[in-house]
């Protein structure tokens, strides 16, 4: 232990002229019983509770390292309040903040979903739309031009669908590719030839890539509050910081000043040890003997105290003379309390174990405190940085918003075009089976007119063989008695009519199978239009 410095000149001349007065007492009192009790403790005992004394001084150090630490702690609680009211602030700022980012943040999202279920919805239209049409377009397909009803000299069949145009079909296909690549950038789930193009830019993917940025912006923020394990969420306010730490710090200046107390009572031990061990013959030089052998032993680390001794050896004619009772007093309190230096030195250790341990819980939350305000200020800083790209998030959104009110209206007038193509071929199927139904009516016209003229021959060619009967009988009866001329014309065959057929081509004799289901579908749309 390191040795304690001299006495100062104020402690040397308060410890002589009590050495003073002891050697007066001793004068004027010669009392047994006190000379009895002050040879029950040898000289050599009351040495070896000077050095003892001497060397529990070597705890200074200890009590400055406790004034150090309080010192210290004092300012990083200064600065711990400081910035946890800082913080404090800095949170509730950025959570009004956050609070209006996520308001705007939900709004986008908003929007965004309403565009995704309008374009799933805009998709399972064009779905239905081109199923209808596909549907129309399998009939025309499947349904063949009957014989009779192509030009003679036409061997090849046909379907209905020969007979339009295609590409009608097509560009209407292709205007819709265009929209939709400007609406969505992956693959349409469509059910017809769209369904194999993979388009690669659109409106939502622009507008999704802002949201994932604004996201991103959103997350960094969180992260920078988030750094250290005293979140915004969970960190306690500043007032429970500093209550924390004041109690801290309150602990360990009450540990500084119990040390600084002990210290000052080892130090009255160790001077009432100095004025014991002068005022008994020997002991100043046993006590300087005792005191080098000490430090040769010990490698420079033993108890030096030559120079009390000495310092107080010139004052001597400054002390008081003392009685042999007070002096009898004095080595009882030295010997009283030399049982309580080793506790006492021991405390004072313990007390700065205490207040290492206080300092350190303290300059972890101080630590602590400055971490949070650290990460509070990067979260302000990236917080400023989004708030300043909020705008762009916001003009994203109308844009958004136009283009796809414009793409969508162009899509449903492709729409109206191609349930305008479906309704036209709808529309020429059915009239086809009309064709069919029309040139069936024809034939069976033809046919009952045809039946007439032959009922009506019938008659005629009867009534010609009745009235030439009857002019054969009227000839028998009277010819024989008339002159021939006088009819020239009796004798005359009976007049005859003929049916001859005017000018344009019979009527076409129809599959009968294909005339029923034309009539079978002119039937259904009719229901279907009811």
């Amino acid at each position: 232990m390191a040795a304690s410095p001299p006495l100062t000149e104020s402690q040397t001349t308060t410890s002589s002229a009590s050495a003073g007065r002891a050697s007066q007492s001793l004068q004027r009192d010669g009392n047994g019983d006190d000379a009895h009790r002050e040879d029950d403790v040898s000289v050599e005992a009351l040495v070896e509770h000077l050095l003892a004394a001497k060397r529990s001084l070597s705890s200074v150090q200890h009590v400055l390292r406790a004034n150090d630490l309080t010192t210290h702690a004092r300012q990083a609680h200064e600065e711990s309040a400081m910035l946890s009211a800082h913080t404090a602030m800095l949170h509730r700022a950025i959570a009004k903040q956050m609070s209006l980012l996520l308001r705007v943040r939900r709004g986008l999202k908003q929007t965004y979903d309403a565009g995704r279920r309008d374009f799933a919805s805009l998709v399972r239209t064009m779905d239905a739309t081109n199923e209808k049409l596909q549907e129309t377009i399998d009939v025309l397909r499947a349904t063949p031009v009957d014989a009779t009803l192509r030009p003679a000299d036409e061997e090849e069949e046909k379907s209905l669908m020969d007979f339009v145009d295609e590409q009608g079909v097509h560009s209407v296909v292709e205007a819709l590719k265009q929209s939709l690549a400007e609406l969505q950038a992956r693959p349409i789930p469509l059910s017809f030839v769209l369904c194999a193009d993979r388009i690669t830019q659109g409106i939502q993917t622009s507008f999704d890539g802002d949201l994932l940025r604004f996201d991103d912006d959103m997350r960094v923020v969180k992260q920078s509050m988030t750094a250290t394990a005293t979140s915004p969420d969970k960190s306690p306010s500043a007032s429970d910081v500093n209550q924390k730490l004041s109690d801290l710090l309150l602990s360990l200046t009450d540990h500084s000043h119990n040390m600084a107390q002990l210290l000052a009572s080892l130090t009255q031990h160790f001077d009432l040890c100095v004025t014991a061990v002068r005022t008994t013959e020997g002991g100043a030089a046993l006590a300087r003997r005792r005191a080098a052998e000490s430090t040769h032993s010990q490698d420079g680390d033993g108890v030096s105290i030559s120079g009390v001794i000495a310092d107080q050896e010139m004052h001597t004619s400054e002390l008081e003379p003392i009685t042999s009772r007070d002096r009898a007093d004095m080595v009882d309190i030295v010997v009283g309390d030399a049982s309580e230096v080793e506790g006492v030195v021991q405390e004072i250790s313990d007390r700065l174990r205490h207040a290492e341990a206080d300092f350190h819980a303290l300059t972890v939350r101080a630590e602590s405190t400055r971490t949070a305000h650290a990460a509070a200020s990067t979260a302000l800083q990236v917080l400023e940085e989004l708030s300043s790209r909020l705008a762009g998030y916001v003009a994203a959104e109308a844009e958004f918003i136009q283009r796809w009110e414009d793409e969508r209206y162009t899509i449903y007038g492709k729409l109206e075009e191609m349930e305008a193509l479906r309704k036209f071929y709808d529309g020429y199927a059915g009239a086809y089976d009309a064709i069919l139904l029309e040139a069936e009516r024809r034939r069976l016209a033809e046919d009952k007119a045809l039946a007439i003229w032959r009922r009506a021959k019938e008659g005629v060619d009867k009534l010609v063989e009745a009235d030439r009967r009857d002019r054969e009988a009227f000839r028998h009866d009277v010819a024989e008695f008339i002159p021939n001329d006088l009819w020239p014309g009796m004798d005359a065959p009976v007049k005859r009519w003929q049916l001859v057929g005017g000018e344009g081509s019979p009527a076409a004799l129809l599959d009968q199978q294909a005339v029923d289901a034309a009539r079978k579908r002119m039937e259904q749309r009719r229901m279907e239009e009811s």
